[in-house]
């Protein structure tokens, strides 16, 4: 497995957590328990967007460093 499919691994599994939450959200009656699996979501999306920088700044490297 090389690095790009490691990191589209990764991301598809917080997408797929994004939306178990999302859908469970969305059947809870409870507003905290709601407010609680948004929360989620919500720190899965931040999550994503650190882990596409990371990704970004590590090709950059690898790029410079190859001759």
């Amino acid at each position: 497995m090389n690095l790009s499919e490691a990191i589209d691994m990764v991301t598809k599994d917080e997408r797929e957590l994004q939306e178990k939450y999302l859908k469970m959200a969305d059947q809870e009656t409870d507003p905290f328990a709601k407010a609680f699996f948004n929360r989620i979501v919500k720190d899965a999306a931040k999550h994503e967007k650190k882990l596409h920088k990371k990704y970004e700044k590590i090709l950059s490297t690898l790029n410079k460093k190859t001759f």
